[in-house]
């Protein structure tokens, strides 16, 4: 004879793997429906990757959270604040990189979305970090103080929408052996000297975007051939100062790549041009 399964018949442990598709928000309302899924949502599984964005989060609300589960086997964390072009943050606090320290000292990855970073000490977060990513973020240098120090062991660092970004930023990263991707898109203060110190102080990338950084063209080809010799994959976007002449460097002078893709207004007519494939990657 068939019986009814009801939520009850399940056993903690498969209820457990349910949870696990479920947004931090949607967890958070299952406290309220019953003692033993109130008992459940703390499990550190749950709690292993966290993602907030792309909602925005008070910093009130996301100091609770931590404080009440993050524990030490979070490893990845996502924050979405809320730009209002202010001097204040919305989501984050140097006490909330603190605390997330102390529960997380194992976190490798650290994404902020929408935030005004003044005030905001990154060295605060655990040395343990390997992945960084910015994506419409305020970032002033106050904010990377130490992080030379602090992220030897960063092996990717993302920046998306930060027109702040210059080459002074990237400076702050100092030396990052161990450093293999690099991302940066709509960053327009990005230049030929920029690429220069990304060749000097990250020799071992080996996945490099610079979409959005208009003032690159043929020396930055000439930086990357001569520095960046494990180099397997390279997109480049709207670089305007970039001509044929560039692209020969690339293609001839990078034994090693095996994905080129460019897109600049000059050049085939503005046309997506891909040398290689991503299979292998």
């Amino acid at each position: 004879m068939l019986h009814k399964v009801g939520f009850s018949d399940i056993p903690d442990n498969l209820m457990v793997e349910i949870f696990l598709y479920l947004n931090v928000k949607d967890l958070l309302l299952l406290l309220r429906v019953c003692k033993r899924w109130k008992r459940l949502i703390p499990d550190k599984w749950l709690w292993k990757n966290v993602q907030f964005s792309p909602k925005p989060i008070q910093k009130t609300k996301l100091r609770s959270i931590v404080k009440q589960y993050f524990t030490k086997s979070t490893a990845a964390v996502d924050i979405c604040g809320k730009w209002r072009n202010t001097n204040t943050t919305y989501a984050i606090s140097n006490n909330i990189l603190k605390t997330i320290a102390v529960k997380s000292p194992k976190l490798s990855t650290f994404k902020i979305e929408d935030e005004n970073l003044n005030s905001i000490s990154l060295e605060l977060l655990p040395s343990s970090i390997q992945h960084l990513s910015f994506t419409g973020c305020e970032i002033p240098l106050s904010c990377l103080k130490s992080c030379a120090e602090k992220f030897k062991n960063l092996k990717s660092l993302s920046f998306r929408r930060c027109p702040c970004l210059t080459d002074a930023h990237l400076a702050c990263f100092g030396s990052l052996p161990k450093l293999e991707k690099l991302e940066i898109i709509g960053s327009y203060r990005i230049d030929d000297d920029a690429v220069q110190l990304i060749g000097q102080s990250f020799p071992n990338l080996t996945l490099l975007t610079l979409i959005g950084c208009a003032r690159c063209g043929d020396r930055s080809c000439v930086s990357i051939v001569e520095s960046l010799l494990f180099l397997q994959s390279l997109e480049i976007e709207e670089w305007t100062e970039l001509s044929e002449r560039g692209v020969n460097q690339l293609v001839n002078n990078c034994p090693n790549i095996k994905f080129l893709s460019i897109k600049c207004h000059q050049l085939n007519s503005g046309f997506l041009t891909i040398h290689g494939s991503r299979v292998h990657l």
